[in-house]
Order: C-alpha cells, then structure tokens, then sequence
C-alpha cells in the first residue's frame, strides 16, 4: 500500500512540514496566532454547551414539575438535575484545561491539517491537481 504522503504534491506536503519546522520567527508566530483562535474557538463552544444547559435544564425541570407524583421524587429530579449539572461543567472545565495546557500538541496537527486542506484546494481549483 502506498504511503498516503506519496499521493500529495510537493506544495500541500511543504504547507504542513512548514508547521512543523517552520523557517523563520513571522511563520512560528503565524501558527501560534493560528494555534491561539483554534483553542479560543474551543473554548467559546465549551462556554456555550455549558450555558446552553444552564438554560434547557431549568426549562425540563420546570416541565417535569407537575408530573412528578411525589416530594421525594420532586428530590430526585431537582438532586438529578444538580448533579448533571455539575459533572457537565467538569467535564467541559477539564477539556478546556486540558487543552490549554496541550495546546500545542493538539492544534498544531490541526493548523497543518488545515493549510495542508487549504493549499490543496487551491490546487485543485486551479486545475493542477488532478480530483
């Protein structure tokens, strides 16, 4: 089986080794700045999954109020509600630590990924690719 790096011409392969070792200071700071909107971009979605519950869970709670045929399992869906509540914020508060802290392993795949893509269909779109 063919090495997949084979198949790609020169200038996607160069888009990400120049990601990977890149020739001087403007390019490094290029894929920080890159790297840095990846993780905010992240982040953002994070806060919004997070808020996003904070806004919907009321809501349900509210809903399921009325059907709830008892004080204890009143208990339990508000106890329910609570501790979905808190594994859910965590979990999202350690993905975004944990991104931050790697943000260097995770994104810098991704920024060659993406110029590797963006060189690509350049290329293609200018017809000196073949689809």
């Amino acid at each position: 089986m063919e090495d997949e790096e084979e198949l790609l011409p020169a200038e996607v392969a160069a888009a990400a080794e120049s990601v990977f070792d890149p020739q001087d200071d403007a390019e490094e700071a290029s894929v920080l700045a890159q790297i840095s909107s990846l993780y905010q971009r992240d982040l953002a979605m994070a806060t919004a999954f997070v808020v996003g519950l904070l806004v919907v869970l009321p809501f349900i709670v509210i809903a399921l109020w009325s059907v709830m045929p008892g004080p204890g399992t009143k208990t339990l869906l508000v106890a329910a509600a609570a501790v979905l509540l808190v594994y859910n914020v965590a979990s999202m508060s350690y993905l975004v630590r944990n991104y931050r802290r790697d943000k260097d392993f995770i994104y810098r795949r991704d920024v060659a990924h993406l110029r590797e893509l963006k060189v690509a269909r350049r290329l293609e779109k200018t017809g000196e690719v073949p689809a």
